[in-house]
């Protein structure tokens, strides 16, 4: 399989650009984005109490903190992603191999995607008529998982616990399948991605 190129879209003029791809990422370079994100978050917090925005509105990401982290990437089934623009880290994911098995294809070994973002200044803050920089980061994250999983022999089979705010886009834009809160997991909705589904994920671009 040839190595894709990750294409982010650029929402100032819509234009797509190409982003570069970093694996395997090391306790040291988790710390130095979070150092690069944290001023970003306590500028955003301010924005928003300022606005008097209702703290259910607020980026339900904005209180993480990667640094924490550390611990759990330096797990043996743990690896780190980031991407790359202009200099910058714009997203970052956390995926682990044996953390978890698949409900829908019978206890199969899968990808868990532990933590995925992306950087602060990316979101999108509706009310704060806030559109971002960048663009289908998570997207390209997703995909990054997917192929991660086909080289693990997995055959794109991804598991996640999703944030509500992202919950749409796992179910619609990923066709993942939803199995409902998990109460061992602050009840968050658990979704699977099907090796059927991957293969189709990826024969639509997924993986581009």
């Amino acid at each position: 399989m040839s190595d894709p190129e990750y294409r982010i879209t650029r929402r100032l003029d819509n234009q797509q650009v190409i982003a570069s791809l970093r694996e395997g990422i090391k306790p040291d370079a988790l710390l130095a984005i979070e150092q690069a994100w944290a001023p970003q978050r306590v500028t955003l917090k301010q924005a928003l109490l300022a606005a008097g925005v209702p703290k259910d509105k607020w980026p339900e990401s904005l209180h993480w903190n990667w640094s924490k982290k550390i611990p759990e990437l330096r797990l043996l089934e743990s690896n780190g992603f980031a991407i790359d623009h202009e200099g910058r880290c714009q997203g970052v994911m956390m995926t682990k191999t044996a953390s978890y098995l698949s409900l829908i294809d019978n206890g199969k070994p899968l990808v868990y995607i532990d933590y995925l973002e992306a950087a602060p200044w990316n979101w999108k803050i509706p009310p704060l008529n806030r559109k971002g920089d960048y663009g289908g980061i998570g997207s390209v994250l997703f995909a990054i998982a997917v192929r991660q999983s086909i080289d693990e022999s997995f055959h794109g089979r991804i598991g996640l616990h999703s944030l509500p705010q992202a919950e749409a886009f796992y179910a619609q834009v990923c066709r993942m399948q939803d199995f409902g809160p998990d109460p061992k997991k602050q009840n968050l909705r658990y979704f699977e991605l099907s090796q059927k589904n991957a293969e189709q994920h990826w024969k639509d671009g997924g993986g581009k």
